[in-house]
Order: C-alpha cells, then structure tokens, then sequence
C-alpha cells in the first residue's frame, strides 16, 4: 500500500532522531576517553616533577646529615692499645666532619687533615662508606675523656664518644715475701685484674732480667687468657741463686712483685 506524506515524513523524522542520538552517544565516549587520556598525562606529569624535585633535592644536599643511631658512645681500652672512635653519618653531601678533643677544645681533625702535634691521632674514612673513625693510637690515661664528632651543618651537628682508659693491676698470690727450701718448686702465680682485655703478652722478670726463655735452667711459664688472664711461673728446683725479686709484668697492666728466699739447711733448721 503506497505511504501518505504524513507516515513518509514521520519515517524521515524518526531516522533523523535516532541519528543524532547515535552520533551523541559516540562524541560521548570520545571526550570521555580524551579526559581520561588527559588526567592520566597530567599525573604523569606531577610524578614526573616530583621525581625530577626529589632529584634535585638530593644533588642540591638538601637532605640533612645525621649520625646512625647504631653508633656505641663508649669505646673501652687499656694504655698502649690502639682505640678506634665510630662516627657513621649518612647523607654527608658536601659536608665535612671533625674530631674534637672536649676537655680542651682542641681541634684533631677537619675532613681527612690532621691538627695536631702528636702523631696519635688519625682519622679512617673510605669514600665508599660512611665511616669517620677516630684512630687513638698508645693511647694513656690524660687521653680518657669526651671526644666530639661534628658535622659542619649549620647550626653544627655533634656526637660525642667516651674513651675509658682502664689501667689493669696485676697481683702475685702469696706475695709480698715468700719462703722456699732448695730443691723445692717455685710455684707463682700472677693475675691480670680489672682488665677489659686481655693482655698480649706477660713478661716475667727476676732481678730485672727476663726468664721468659729460660727453659734450659728449668724455667717454664704458661700465661691462660680466658677467662681470667692468668700467668703461671715455675721453676722445677730451687737454688739459691733464684732467691731475689720476682716481677709480673702484663704488657697492659701495672707489675706486681714478690720477694722469693731459697733457703739453705742451716736456714731450713732455723725457720723450723
């Protein structure tokens, strides 16, 4: 059946309109995915500057230095053994650090250079680490004390570091005199007191000579670290001529003596 023009221009009407509902729904989706497009390019772009900033940041030496909180602050020695004071800061950048001696003041280091007179003092630091330690070498009892490791931020940051300087005692038991019959064994014993470390080596002296080395006069020490530093002297028979002064001499502890007397018959029948 022919169409009317009514139902013809209806049909061109209602085309149209589903036309242009079509094309709306795509120029939706269009600016949709250009806006995402958009907000993701632009966080990309502030991530971009904040990582370009955080770079700068660290080449600029903005973050500030600080020293690893793992650092001890009491180093313990005894004289004449090398202390090592840690210093460990992080981020140094363009910084330098120091070593200041507290009780007077007295600058020791600035970066790798060392002030002062006495060749003692030096500092051990690679440039791969973070480390600026302190060497003390011989170190006596005016070194005991506060030192300052100090960085030259403004204002300066400081840590200090206590060098104890302990001076061990040596005791011989049985001392101060004792009686020995000839032909008996000498028997002392000396013992390294109050000592952080032990020893190196324990000297043992008879009227101011080593016998340490004496064995083929029947000599014979043995020195035990641990875990008290001990050392024990023995001589197999005793004659006269090892009567007289004995001495302990620990190489990081103050000597002990004792006076030894090797009797003879006539003074073995006297004493008895």
């Amino acid at each position: 059946m022919a169409q009317t023009w009514p139902n013809v221009i209806m049909s061109e009407r209602k085309k149209r309109i589903c036309l242009c509902m079509t094309l709306g729904t795509l120029i939706t989706v269009l600016l949709t995915n250009v806006e995402g497009v958009g907000v993701q390019q632009l966080t990309r772009t502030r991530h971009l500057h904040k990582t370009r900033s955080l770079k700068r940041t660290i080449l600029d030496g903005d973050i500030e230095p600080y020293f690893d909180s793992g650092t001890s602050t009491n180093v313990t020695t005894t004289p004449g053994k090398t202390a090592y004071l840690p210093c460990r800061v992080r981020h140094l950048g363009d910084r330098t650090v120091s070593w200041i001696r507290r009780k007077d003041l007295h600058v020791l280091t600035v970066g790798r250079f060392i002030y002062s007179s006495s060749d003692k003092f030096q500092v051990i630091h690679r440039d791969d680490r973070d480390d600026w330690m302190l060497q003390v070498k011989y170190p006596q009892r005016d070194d005991a004390g506060q030192y300052e490791c100090q960085v030259s931020t403004v204002p300066k940051k400081s840590l200090f570091i206590t060098l104890n300087v302990i001076v061990s005692k040596a005791e011989i038991l049985g001392g101060p005199t004792i009686y020995i019959n000839t032909d008996s064994a000498i028997n002392l014993t000396c013992i390294i007191q109050e000592s952080p470390v032990p020893p190196d080596y324990v000297f043992w002296y008879h009227n101011n000579q080593v016998i340490n080395y004496e064995a083929h006069k029947g000599v014979e020490v043995k020195t035990q670290m641990n875990p008290t530093a001990t050392s024990t002297l023995w001589i197999e028979k005793a004659q006269s001529s090892n009567s007289g002064n004995y001495s302990c001499f620990p190489s990081n502890a103050d000597p002990a003596e004792i006076a030894v007397h090797v009797l003879n018959g006539s003074e073995e029948k006297t004493r008895a």
